[in-house]
């Protein structure tokens, strides 16, 4: 059960942030920057009850909590034409959310404050289910993992061999494993054929220890011919 109900947690938290201006938090350190209007009343949504909030300049704003979202969202307007000032929420789990309201930058009518930590945490979760089959067959639809980081890393020439050159141009990166997307093109005047376990692929620490190869079509026409050219896809674990 524990997989469906992450699965459904996660669909539950981006669809709801879909419907609203989402800002999301990084941690204590982290500063949130939320345009005001004079004019009109900005909804604001905590990922958490707030139970405490402290105004740097309590006349520069007007803050009212919305009745039934659990002490969750205010009502903030300007109470001037232009200023800025800052609020310091305190959440019931002891986050400190500290804000920066302003009228410097666009008012926003509805936003909804996302907790990023734990988002991060439930993408890690979730990509934690995908082992090196479902990462190279995401990598061959490009399809994105929740969880797993796409990089684009376009190294021309990265090595050669039988008359083949691979062209390095993405990185998949999850908690344990590094994907590689890599361009094969047969520049030999005669057909060539990919021996993936012959091939000499270039490693490092970092990405770990070399598992897993695939290849939609090991054999290459001729160079300029069509189907001279293929995607190999490589997984290392850590």
């Amino acid at each position: 059960m524990k997989p469906i109900i992450t699965a459904l947690l996660l669909s539950i938290v981006l669809m709801t942030s879909a419907l609203a201006e989402s800002v999301t938090w990084r941690g204590p350190t982290d500063t949130l920057t939320l345009g005001l209007s004079q004019d009109d009343i900005s909804h604001i949504e905590f990922p958490e009850p707030i139970t405490n909030v402290t105004l740097e300049n309590p006349d520069y704003v007007d803050v009212l909590v919305v009745q039934g979202y659990n002490n969750r969202a205010f009502r903030v307007r300007s109470l001037l034409p232009k200023m800025a000032t800052r609020a310091f929420l305190t959440g019931q789990s002891g986050n400190t959310y500290i804000a920066v309201f302003t009228t410097d930058i666009p008012y926003r009518a509805f936003v909804q404050v996302v907790n990023g930590l734990e988002l991060d945490d439930i993408k890690k979760a979730v990509a934690k289910q995908f082992g090196p089959k479902e990462m190279v067959r995401a990598m061959s639809q490009d399809a994105d993992i929740p969880g797993v980081l796409r990089e684009t890393y376009v190294v021309p020439n990265w090595f050669k061999g039988g008359g083949l050159t691979f062209d390095l141009t993405e990185v998949w990166q999850s908690s344990t494993l590094t994907g590689l997307v890599v361009n094969v093109r047969n520049d030999s005047p005669v057909a060539a054929e990919v021996n993936l376990p012959a091939i000499a692929v270039p490693q490092t620490q970092e990405w770990g220890q070399l598992r897993y190869a695939a290849m939609e079509n090991l054999r290459l026409a001729p160079s300029g011919k069509a189907n001279s050219k293929g995607m190999l896809f490589l997984i290392f674990i850590r």
